[in-house]
């Protein structure tokens, strides 16, 4: 039953955050895509939209969590990647490799205090 509750809080808090995100997006500000790479917790990527639509982006939230990400198919999107814990070394490797080819992408994790902290 614990498990049932945390899926309807889940559901609950989801919800609000899509509504609100909706509601943002004719104000001006800057495209931002959240995206999880190879987490579980789906609620906090909704979560970190939030936060970033707060602090001014305009925001969607890919609701998938992804295996292998491919930033070249969002060209005209801030990629902000949610990766739950501190990133693994292979994470780091390819972020820093993207941003060589000029990809703008911002690493988040649970030590990261704000968008773009981490990496």
């Amino acid at each position: 039953t614990l498990l049932a509750l945390r899926g309807i809080l889940d559901g609950i808090l989801i919800n609000h955050i899509a509504r609100t995100l909706s509601s943002t997006a004719k104000y001006p500000g800057s495209h931002a895509l959240i995206i999880g790479w190879n987490v579980n917790d789906i609620t906090r990527l909704w979560l970190e939209g939030w936060i970033a639509s707060e602090q001014g982006w305009r925001v969607d939230v890919l609701a998938h969590s992804l295996n292998q990400l491919r930033p070249e198919l969002f060209p005209e999107s801030t990629l902000m990647v949610w990766c739950g814990e501190a990133p693994c070394s292979t994470q780091v490797n390819q972020m820093r490799l993207w941003e060589q080819q000029g990809q703008i992408i911002w690493l988040n994790h649970a030590t990261a205090t704000s968008p773009g902290g981490g990496a």
